[in-house]
C-alpha cells in the first residue's frame, strides 16, 4: 500500500510509456459480507479494464500479465480487512500501486497512456497537510498531520519539556501564579499576573518558546503548511507573541496535551485545519467573483489547458466528477475539444489539474452547486 501524497500522486501522472490503468472504486469498512461485495466490484471493473486493452491493441497475454496483481487482490483478505471507503489502483508496466481513501469516489475505469489522478486530487489537497506542536510540562513534540493520523517527526534542537528546558521542579505549580482569560475555540487573550517572588513565568516561558520557534524555523523552512498549536490556554498567547513561522493557524486544540489522546488531538486538528481549508477556498471564490470578466478569470477550456501548460493559472476550480475529452498539441499549442471521447483523447480537466499542479498552482474541487456562475472548470490567472 503506497503513501498517498500529491507529489506521488504527480509522479504516477507524468508516467507515459505503455498501457496505464486507473481504477477507482468505493469500497466498505470491514463488515460480514463487505468483501464479498467489494471483490464482485473489482472483478466487474478489471473485466471492463481487460476490454479496454484489448481494444487499445494489447495483447491478451499481455492484459493477463498486467493485470495479474489487481486480480491478486481479490482473495487477499488482510487487504479487505483494512479497507476503508474508497480504494484507487494504478496498474502499469512498473507494476501497481494501491491506496485506500478515506472518502467514497465514484466507481470508473480509465485506460490511457497515462494514469487519470483527478479523483485523487480531494484526498490529496496539499491544505489538507498540517503540523502539530504539542507543547506540555513533561513533553514537546513535533507531529506531522494528515487527514490519516498524526506522524511523530525530529526537529534538531528542539528542547524536550517544559519542565526540562526551564529547570522547575514543578512547572505546573509556578504556572498557577497567572492565567489567561482565553476562548476555547482559538486561545487568544491577555495575561492576568499574581503577585509571586518567583521568578517572572511569562519570561521564562518566552525565552523557551523562542527556542522552540528557532528549532521550527529551521525545521520547517520550506513548509507552507499551517502549524496548530496544542496545549493548556495560558501557553498559547505567549508562544504566539514570539512565533515567527508565517502559517500559523488562528485556532489551537485546548487542553492539557498530557492526557489528551493523541487520537484526540488529531481530530481536533482535522477540524480546525478543515476549516481554514474552507476559509481559504470562500476567499479564493471571492477573488475569481471580484475579477469575474476580467482576463484575470477564464470558464473557456482551451484557454485553461494553455494556460496551465504555460504556468499560467494560479487556481484551478474543477466541478467534482466532471469531464472533458479531447487533445492538446504543445507544439502547435491548439486544443482540441471533442463532445464523446474518440480514439487517442485524454480528459483535458485531468491534464490542466496536473500542469497546474506542476507549476505551483492549486487545485479545488467543488460541487457544481458551489462552482463559480456553476461553471465546469474556472481558471484565476497569475497574469
Amino acid at each position: 500500500m503506497d503513501d498517498l501524497t500529491i507529489d506521488r500522486a504527480l509522479e504516477l501522472a507524468r508516467s507515459r510509456d505503455g498501457h496505464h490503468v486507473s481504477l477507482f472504486m468505493p469500497t466498505r469498512t470491514f463488515v460480514p459480507g463487505s468483501q464479498e461485495e467489494d471483490t464482485t466490484r473489482l472483478r466487474n471493473l478489471l473485466r471492463q479494464a481487460a476490454e479496454d486493452l484489448v481494444a487499445r491493441g494489447a495483447r491478451p497475454a499481455q492484459v493477463e500479465a498486467l493485470l495479474a496483481p489487481a486480480r491478486a487482490l481479490i482473495d487477499d483478505r488482510p487487504f479487505w480487512l483494512r479497507a476503508e471507503h474508497g480504494l484507487a489502483l494504478f496498474i502499469g508496466p512498473e507494476g501497481m500501486h494501491a491506496f485506500r481513501l478515506p472518502a467514497r469516489v465514484t466507481e470508473s475505469v480509465h485506460v490511457g497512456d497515462r494514469y487519470h489522478i483527478r479523483p485523487l486530487l480531494p484526498h490529496v489537497d496539499s491544505r489538507g497537510e498540517y503540523w502539530l506542536l504539542f507543547i506540555s510540562q513533561k513533553k514537546v513534540n513535533l507531529y506531522s498531520g494528515s487527514r490519516e493520523g498524526l506522524a511523530q517527526v525530529p526537529a534538531a534542537g528542539l528542547p524536550s519539556s517544559l519542565g526540562e528546558a526551564l529547570r522547575w521542579d514543578d512547572f505546573e505549580k509556578a504556572s498557577l501564579q497567572f492565567h489567561v482569560n482565553t476562548s476555547a475555540a482559538g486561545g487568544r487573550g491577555t495575561p492576568i499576573y499574581h503577585g509571586t517572588s518567583d521568578p517572572d513565568i511569562k519570561s521564562e516561558l518566552a525565552r523557551f518558546f523562542r527556542q522552540i520557534d528557532r528549532a521550527l524555523r529551521e525545521r520547517l523552512r520550506d513548509s507552507r503548511a499551517p502549524l496548530v498549536l496544542a496545549g493548556v490556554d495560558y501557553l498559547i498567547p505567549i508562544y504566539r507573541d514570539v512565533n515567527t513561522y508565517p502559517h500559523l493557524t488562528g485556532d489551537a486544540v485546548i487542553g492539557n496535551a498530557d492526557i489528551v489522546p493523541l487520537s484526540e488531538l488529531h481530530k481536533k486538528a482535522v477540524a480546525i485545519v478543515r476549516g481554514l481549508a474552507e476559509w481559504e477556498t470562500r476567499q479564493l471564490a471571492n477573488r475569481v467573483e471580484e475579477a469575474w470578466g476580467s482576463p484575470k478569470t477564464t470558464p473557456d477550456l482551451e484557454t485553461i489547458v494553455t494556460a496551465a501548460f504555460a504556468g499560467r493559472v494560479d487556481t484551478l476550480f474543477l466541478t467534482d466528477g466532471s469531464q472533458s475529452w479531447g487533445t492538446y498539441d504543445a507544439e502547435a499549442v491548439r486544443v482540441v475539444v471533442h463532445r464523446t471521447p474518440a480514439p487517442g483523447d485524454e480528459d483535458l480537466l485531468d491534464l490542466a489539474a496536473l500542469q497546474t499542479l506542476d507549476n505551483g498552482g492549486a487545485v479545488v474541487s467543488l460541487p457544481r452547486e458551489e462552482m463559480p456562475h456553476r461553471q465546469t472548470a474556472v481558471a484565476l490567472l497569475r497574469y
